[in-house]
């Protein structure tokens, strides 16, 4: 199996701690070395160079993938068409200012949207020496269904198609973006990018804890989850169970509800804060059950690294039926199953925790082992170096 003689690791979204980023990015790091590459991170202009722990790294991108422009520029299109096109200039201006690479290097660039998509395949052609470039594909396959990207597609050489790769984290992706695209896509699974600890023990008389862990936005089910925990603790019926929510980082409509800050409720712990590697992978350690109330907009398809990591710690979930960690809990057991956005159905498999909480934890303690294998970054790097083994 051949190698690169240097790997590029191009997030956009790098700034700093904040999210999963910088971790999944050292955890690439560190599988590229071990394979004997040398790597470089390509970051945003933000990005804080003491963060990359002494890997060679180069801000260039002023944007990044979250377009959000606000409610009033959205009315109207004919601005809102303008920013567009400047965020689509800026970010080809961005890639002049990347290092030139060699035949024998090989890009993998994260988190691409249609805009992004364009902009690298613009690149790619403008090359003298054509690197292998793998393009990550994650979100909202329907929005790449322009007569742009078809047509630069179409116009790549058969040479330049040979060395380009699409790849995506999701297997029902998979289908969804061969539909549209009519290319190839591969899929490499998820990478942990956390060192997580042996489950802590616990004592049959102790009380379930329920974590819910990542930023409070709509669409990571937050205010089913404020909503239900406030009628539970209130009402009295939920003995035995005590509850950990991160509450950081509020999108508009979550921060209405947190308006006043989050209640103090007996029984429920709030983080109001980002957690750190460490404290994060000890949180998840500690806990009994992980929460994940995923909306299918954002998430029928797109994986969910919380519930990889869940699955690695041997911790068993509570999630929408229909949705990516939906799917893996209907076919491997391991969790519980809750309508979207239904309290009532959420209220009732909390209710009834204690009852099979046992045989759910045995079922995913049974599957860490092979979760491991399935999701560690040298697993990954296996896959992305056998696909530049076929371009080269």
């Amino acid at each position: 199996m051949k190698a690169p003689e240097k790997i590029y690791l191009c997030d956009h979204l790098l700034r700093g701690r904040r999210g999963h980023h910088l971790g999944y990015n050292l955890a690439l790091v560190d599988a590229a070395r071990r394979v004997g590459c040398s790597v470089e991170l390509i970051t945003h202009r933000e990005f804080d160079l003491s963060l990359s722990q002494g890997c060679p790294a180069k801000g260039i991108f002023h944007t990044d993938y979250r377009f959000d422009p606000p409610r009033w520029l959205s009315r109207n299109q004919r601005f809102l068409g303008g920013l567009t096109a400047w965020s689509t200039f800026r970010f080809a201006r961005d890639l002049k200012r990347f290092p030139a690479p060699r035949s024998s290097d090989a890009i993998f660039a994260q988190m691409i949207a249609p805009r992004h998509f364009l902009g690298w395949l613009h690149w790619f052609e403008s090359q003298k020496d054509s690197p292998v470039l793998f393009l990550h594909l994650g979100y909202a396959p329907e929005k790449f269904t322009t007569p742009e990207i078809a047509g630069a597609l179409h116009r790549l050489s058969p040479k330049l198609q040979r060395r380009l790769f699409l790849v995506t984290d999701s297997e029902k992706m998979v289908p969804a973006f061969e539909g549209i695209l009519k290319i190839k896509v591969h899929h490499l699974p998820h990478l942990i990018s956390y060192d997580i600890p042996a489950p802590a023990s616990r004592q049959e008389s102790d009380a379930l804890v329920v974590f819910a862990p990542g930023n409070a936005r709509r669409e990571k089910g937050f205010c089913e989850v404020f909503r239900v925990v406030d009628s539970l603790i209130k009402s009295g019926t939920a003995p035995g169970l005590r509850f950990v929510l991160q509450c950081h980082d509020p999108d508009a409509v979550c921060a209405g509800l947190l308006k006043n800050g989050p209640p103090a409720l007996p029984g429920v712990e709030w983080i109001p804060v980002g957690l750190s590697d460490d404290e994060y992978s000890n949180r998840l350690s500690k806990a009994d059950v992980i929460l994940l109330p995923y909306h299918l907009d954002q998430y029928s398809k797109r994986t969910s690294g919380i519930f990889c990591e869940a699955r690695v710690a041997g911790k068993p979930v509570i999630t929408t039926r229909g949705s990516w960690a939906g799917d893996r809990v209907m076919s491997e057991g391991g969790g519980w199953l809750i309508d979207e956005k239904n309290d009532a159905s959420l209220i009732n498999v909390l209710r009834s925790l204690s009852s099979d909480f046992v045989l759910r934890s045995s079922e995913a303690c049974a599957l860490s082992d092979s979760a491991f294998s399935e999701f560690h970054r040298d697993s990954f790097m296996k896959g992305l170096l056998d696909l530049f083994s076929q371009a080269t």
